[in-house]
């Protein structure tokens, strides 16, 4: 215990004298601390108030800029807006239905436009539907299939507009309408293997949509609505080429449509009345050359030739010109001709066709009143098994068909419609359009198109779908003087 009080003594002076050194110690770093934050402190404000001085300055120099830019503008009259101000009425297009696709003309006039596709023989086959009225409602059941001509598209039938262009007018009238395209035009251009600028590519004609493409179209149909549904399919000139074609080498499709509607049938053209007639012979020769220098596509839409159908507008000289040439060859009729759709129709006219096409339609004129396959000359026999080629046997056509036509059609003549007629063994009708001057392309641009033929159509398309109707519900048990034999059971006697 001693020993420790003698520590004790002894280190307690020591850490009075230690503890005073601490302090004055931290006295003087705290101090120093503080000068130091002091200095900091000066140097920001300094460094603040010259940023602060300098930001001023800038934002004077931009005030003053804008300003003056401002002073120069009033000066020099000019409005600050004018890059971004519009003259829409100077934009406006005069006609949008010249430019516009099928999809966007029909869009346009406010129906439903659906695009369905089908490959056929590896080509991309694109066609449009217009699914119900302009009013909306649900999807009808009775479906048209409507089939362009030749050089021609899906825009056809919406050519005339709403209330006169017969896809319309069908809508409308409660039918689901669908819109074919014939391969190679500007909808169905597309194949899965082969370029579209080589010969294999083109090696088609009408024979081929017919046996191929259309039935495609068809099934595509029955599977997206239901293998029950019956269609009835409208055509127009080489559209009526292509039924007939298909009813005899696809006998099963008579079966499958309701009706066949054929608009200014051409099937036999032995007395086309057309100055194209005397063009004919030399088509094959024409065609030859073409091919020669690798053009295998029917003077193309972006060809010397093919500009011309562009060059049509609504300036009275450039009208007067290809008026006069479209009545040329297909029939003179002022009366019904509207020329704000020249432009239109001329803009889509050349969708897309092949030369095998045209010298195909050359053959059937000088086939001497035969329908026929293609004539191959010399390879005839290594293709058909025969010298020439095979004719269209229209004894297998079962389907009940309506002909319309007129007797200003210089493709499609009274001789050759009534031998057509004569032709056909199953249920026919014929129409005549009661209109003198009523020509070729009076179907899709006709002014009164409603009175001289839409509401036939109408009439004959209701008729048909009633026939089936009745077809459907027809009882074999069922005599239709008044006794019912259901009843009646049928018992075997054996003997």
């Amino acid at each position: 215990m001693k020993y420790i009080v003698l520590l004790i003594a002894v280190l307690l002076p020591l850490a009075e004298q230690q503890s005073w050194s601490l302090q004055s110690l931290v006295e003087n770093k705290l101090m120093t601390f503080i000068q130091e934050q002091k200095d900091q402190v000066e140097k920001l404000v300094n460094g603040y108030d010259d940023a602060r001085t300098y930001l001023e300055d800038q934002h004077k120099k931009i005030t003053d800029d804008i300003y003056k830019y401002i002073d120069n503008v009033k000066d020099s009259g000019r409005q600050i807006t004018e890059p971004w101000s519009i003259d829409e009425d100077e934009a406006k297009l005069e006609n949008p239905d010249e430019f516009l696709t099928a999809p966007g003309i029909i869009s346009r006039h406010g129906y439903v436009c659906e695009t369905h596709t089908v490959v056929s023989k590896g080509y991309v086959i694109n066609f449009h539907r217009i699914p119900r009225s302009k009013r909306g409602g649900v999807v009808p059941t009775k479906t048209v299939l409507l089939q362009h001509g030749l050089f021609a598209s899906s825009v056809d039938w919406i050519l005339n507009g709403p209330g006169k262009g017969l896809a319309y007018v069908l809508a409308d009238a409660g039918y689901d309408v669908w819109m074919s395209n014939v391969r190679g035009n500007r909808y169905s251009r597309e194949h899965t293997s082969l370029n579209s600028n080589s010969k294999a590519y083109w090696n088609f004609s009408w024979h081929d949509v017919a046996k191929h493409d259309i039935p495609a179209v068809i099934d595509y149909i029955l599977d997206f609505k239901g293998t029950n549904t019956k269609i009835t399919y409208i055509g127009h000139s080489m559209g009526t080429t292509i039924l007939f074609a298909m009813l005899t080498l696809r006998p099963e499709y008579n079966d499958k449509l309701t009706a066949g509607f054929a608009l200014a049938p051409v099937v036999y053209l032995s007395d086309i009345q057309s100055p194209i007639k005397t063009l004919a012979p030399v088509a094959s020769s024409a065609a030859s050359m073409d091919m020669l220098s690798n053009t295998h596509e029917f003077v193309p839409k972006n060809s010397a030739l093919g500009k011309i159908t562009s060059t049509c507008s609504l300036d009275a000289a450039d009208l007067s010109v290809c008026k006069n040439i479209a009545f040329y060859i297909c029939g003179y009729n002022e009366k019904q001709f509207n020329s704000s759709l020249l432009p239109v129709f001329l803009s889509h006219l050349g969708s897309g066709t092949s030369w095998k096409t045209v010298v195909h339609f050359a053959q059937e004129i000088n086939a001497g009143g035969k329908f026929q396959q293609f004539d191959y000359g010399s390879k005839n026999f290594e293709i058909y098994g025969s010298v020439y080629p095979p004719e269209y046997d229209l004894s297998k056509i079962t389907l009940p068909i309506s002909l319309f036509w007129s007797k200003n059609d210089l493709l499609s003549s009274e001789h050759d419609v009534k031998k057509l007629y004569h032709a056909l063994e199953s249920k026919k009708e014929m129409y005549l359009i009661p209109d003198p001057e009523f020509n070729h392309l009076d179907y899709l641009w006709a002014i009164n198109a409603p009175r001289l033929l839409n509401n036939k159509v109408l009439e004959y398309l209701e008729r048909a779908f009633n026939a089936e109707e009745r077809h459907k519900s027809f009882n074999p048990y069922e005599v239709h003087s008044g006794y019912n034999f259901n009843h009646i059971r049928f018992v075997s006697l054996r003997m």
